[in-house]
């Protein structure tokens, strides 16, 4: 059994060191018309002299790769962002500038899951490509998703530990018409490979005790400990546990023991760990 648990352990959560040269930063759903922008933020570790190595594949509804989409050209220098999008003028209309690149590879929603290429190899993943992600931890409709800070890339194992979310519905809402007025901005141009930075989609001082839990009874703590939504994964995916927590203490009696995936929402911000239950 506890082998069993340290390779699940390390296909969830264990990350790749920065080796890559390009990784994925963010995707998002956006809320205006044709539920457009929709596209992913790619970040550039190091100076990359031809970019036609690289290549972008989506994976709609869990329906598996479908390899290379879209292939990208140029230079970029290290510490840039590359912003790729389904078109170009709801996009500038949102965040106030043009993508790098547009294609229907990137025609996402948030169910969808994507891909990075490197020479037909892939680098780096975000979601399954093969479940649909409605539903899941990884659901990101009308909202986004953000690498934290000093993760990645994944290669072709995706690693939900590694991501904060918007939670749905967060990019949308009553006169927003930009990523200024949304509910939850898109923290745009904001990772970062050094792991003592503080993203800001991540809540601040967060912690669970006891973790592995045995007598049923878990503590979440944050800096403003606000009303929070809980929200538990089995290790496929499946939701098997939300609620609103209002104080700190969290009942999770009715769970069988197993390994989980703890994702915590508070004040537009969230935080992912790994739960085991014994």
């Amino acid at each position: 059994m506890k082998k069993n648990y340290f390779l699940i352990y390390a296909l969830l959560i264990s990350s790749l060191s920065i080796g890559q040269d390009l990784i994925i930063t963010g995707v998002f759903d956006g809320p205006l018309s044709g539920g457009t922008p929709k596209g992913i933020e790619l970040y550039a570790v190091n100076d990359i002299s031809d970019l036609s190595q690289y290549g972008i594949g989506s994976a709609n509804n869990g329906g598996g790769s479908d390899g290379v989409e879209l292939v990208l050209s140029g230079i970029v220098s290290a510490d840039n962002y590359i912003y790729v999008a389904s078109e170009q003028p709801q996009f500038n209309a949102f965040f106030g500038f043009n993508p790098d690149f547009t294609g229907s590879a990137v025609n996402i929603n948030g169910d969808d899951a994507i891909e990075l290429f490197k020479n037909g190899s892939v680098i780096d993943t975000f979601g399954n490509i093969n479940i649909d992600g409605s539903g899941t931890a990884w659901d990101y409709e009308d909202g986004w998703a953000y690498r934290l800070n000093g993760t990645g890339p994944d290669g072709s194992t995706f690693v939900l530990a590694n991501w904060g979310f918007s939670g749905i519905n967060m990019l949308e809402g009553e006169g927003v018409t930009n990523n200024n007025n949304a509910p939850s901005p898109f923290p745009i141009g904001s990772y970062s490979t050094a792991t003592a930075s503080v993203n800001r989609s991540e809540i601040l001082n967060f912690s669970i005790y006891p973790n592995p839990l045995t007598s049923g009874k878990l503590y979440i703590n944050t800096n403003s400990n606000s009303e929070k939504n809980i929200q538990i994964f089995d290790v496929l995916g499946k939701k098997v546990f939300e609620s609103n927590l209002k104080g700190r203490e969290l009942d999770l009696t009715k769970l069988t023991a197993g390994i989980y995936i703890l994702k915590v929402l508070e004040e537009g911000k969230t935080a992912t760990r790994k739960l085991v239950i014994k």
